[in-house]
């Protein structure tokens, strides 16, 4: 019995580390995600996307989708629900989408990923119970 209670205790000691490590982790990646969002900014006023040709235009959108993929990854790692890890799957493949000039069998089967995952949300997720409506007048309706 005693045994029993003291691979308890480590096993919470374990999982209490690991879940300080996740948030640590979370905040140093918040932090760098700051400081590529100022530096993001910057490469606003520093180049032009007006010039011919789209490579500063991409290279803008392939970093900003990649710093919203990063926001969603913290926030899975904050909040640990199969809603944050569909969220950053679904981002994740969207950006790839946009960001790199695909085939057509490519985009098909990106398509078809974003779609399953919108499905998985939908059918498979088990949804919270939603309150029940409250009456204004505070009576029961009868049907």
């Amino acid at each position: 019995m005693n045994d029993k209670h003291f691979n308890s205790k480590i096993d919470s000691i374990l999982y209490k580390i690991s879940r300080y490590l996740e948030i640590l982790f979370a905040v140093i990646i918040l932090l760098v995600i700051i400081a590529s969002v100022i530096s993001l900014v910057e490469s606003i006023f520093q180049s032009s996307f007006l010039h011919p040709g789209d490579t500063p235009f991409n290279d803008f959108l392939s970093n900003a989708l990649t710093l919203v993929v990063g926001v969603e990854f913290v926030k899975m790692l904050c909040q640990h629900t199969s809603e944050t890890v569909l969220e950053v799957l679904m981002l994740a493949t969207a950006r790839q989408m946009v960001v790199e000039h695909l085939n057509t069998t490519q985009t098909l089967i990106g398509v078809a990923a974003i779609a399953a995952l919108f499905a998985t949300r939908k059918y498979l997720l088990l949804k919270p119970e939603a309150p029940a409506s409250a009456d204004t007048s505070g009576q029961e309706k009868n049907i």
